[in-house]
């Protein structure tokens, strides 16, 4: 009779090399801060103000800022609202000059939130927009931008 020995489970095998699961987490992401809920609403209160002032830039930088990485899943859907609302506000003919004015990781982060945006079904009321901005966002990073998403554990 022939052993798989693809399914053999070595750590069963040797107990003594178990490695606990906080040790797979990088410390990039282990070291993030924990963000609470008024925290984010603030940012949130912050973003909307300067969205009324007519910052569209501004607005979009705070938001970027500081993403919730290591906050809970709600928090996330608070900040990814917060988000959505503002790219939502921004105007076509104004897309191409506010991303090409972000930094590479600011770029980045608004990949995230577009990925997120995409793959959520509240939002799909503004999936052209999302997609228009994710046209701008791949002109300007190109598809590095894409790529570091993908490979990234930090999850918004």
């Amino acid at each position: 009779m022939a052993l798989d020995f693809r399914r053999i489970d070595i750590d069963a095998l040797d107990p003594e090399n178990v490695i606990e699961p906080e040790y797979l987490i990088p410390p990039s992401i282990a070291n993030l801060p924990h963000l609470s809920v008024e925290e984010i609403q603030s940012v949130g209160q912050y973003v909307r103000g300067l969205l009324s002032r007519g910052d569209h830039f501004g607005a979009l930088q705070a938001a970027l800022d500081q993403p919730p990485y290591s906050s809970s899943e709600d928090i996330k859907k608070i900040h990814l609202a917060t988000v959505l609302e503002l790219l939502s506000t921004i105007k076509s003919s104004d897309m191409s000059r506010v991303v090409e004015r972000l930094s590479s990781e600011q770029r980045d982060t608004l990949i995230k939130y577009l990925y997120k945006g995409m793959s959520v079904p509240e939002s799909h009321g503004i999936s052209g927009v999302l997609l228009a901005w994710f046209e701008k966002v791949t002109e300007v990073a190109g598809l590095g931008a894409i790529v570091r998403h993908l490979s990234d554990r930090r999850t918004v």
